[in-house]
């Protein structure tokens, strides 16, 4: 895979992420540990460089855990920004981490609901929390923002999506005059191994980037990946594939199978975040 010159303008990561330090005495205890780095394109930046745009996500290195969420795109035409929701559930994930006491275990569920109720922005968005937990990615998801676990650059894993019906994904979210509805997490886990690859993101990415395409970007990876850099080549292919008139994206196909007609791929924010799987050496 060759990728093309573009001019692709990444926003401050600072902007859009919140991030804990990693400390000399890391809690993370298990064998394993995330080595994480992130990349986030706003749809619109070209057009407005001021614009944030609707997805946000958190890294917590010293809670091995990271979150994506997407704000709901329909809210704009009550003059709403659901990325102010999104960023705020981030934001709350990450306190509600931060505050927990010294060796207690992450409780995925518990910590997204949580921000959700303390979440006083009105809109709505997806949500997926994901922590390494000894040798073990637990995950919470609402709606269809992700991940893949790849092992031996080959794709393993993808964690399932929900939704209402086809673009309608399962939100968390606050609602004028309504307040917050009941919401349906979905709890999940997948055992990694050292050298397994995370790629998580919002549906910007993989709505625009089939497994098999992460898999030959890996592939063409040569030596120790940075995950920083990888999360930026990532981002960049499926940016560029996202205004591909003629690229047949996951999204067109899904699409097509419910008698929607598009062509192309889908122009939308992009976040991914890449997880390497290593040995957490002292």
């Amino acid at each position: 895979m060759i990728i093309k010159k573009r001019k692709i303008c990444a926003r401050s990561l600072s902007d859009f992420q919140a991030t804990v330090s990693v400390s000399d005495d890391d809690e993370s205890s298990g064998k394993l540990k995330m080595n994480m780095g992130t990349c986030y394109f706003p749809k619109d930046f070209d057009s407005n460089p001021e614009s944030l745009g609707q997805d946000a996500h958190f890294i917590c290195q010293e809670r091995q855990t990271f979150g994506v969420a997407d704000g709901v795109g329909g809210w704009a035409k009550k003059g709403i920004d659901s990325g102010i929701f999104a960023r705020e559930l981030m934001s709350n994930c990450l306190t509600s981490l931060r505050s927990l006491r010294l060796g207690r275990a992450v409780d995925l569920k518990k910590t997204l609901l949580k921000a959700h109720s303390k979440t006083a922005a009105i809109g709505s968005s997806t949500a997926c929390v994901v922590s390494l937990i000894g040798d073990r990615l637990c995950y919470a998801n609402v709606g269809d923002s992700g991940f893949m676990v790849f092992r031996g650059k080959r794709l393993v894993y993808r964690s399932p999506t929900q939704q209402n019906y086809f673009n309608c994904p399962f939100s968390l979210g606050k609602w004028v005059g309504e307040g917050k509805r009941p919401v349906s997490v979905f709890l999940g886990e997948f055992d990694v191994e050292q050298g397994d690859v995370v790629v998580a993101g919002s549906d910007g990415v993989f709505d625009n980037l089939f497994g098999s395409e992460i898999e030959e970007i890996l592939q063409e990876t040569e030596g120790r990946p940075w995950p920083q850099d990888l999360a930026w080549t990532i981002a960049t292919v499926a940016s560029m594939n996202s205004v591909g008139e003629e690229y047949d994206s996951p999204f067109a196909i899904a699409a097509e199978s419910e008698g929607i007609e598009h062509v192309g791929g889908k122009i939308d924010d992009i976040t991914v975040i890449v997880a390497l799987i290593e040995l957490d050496q002292p």
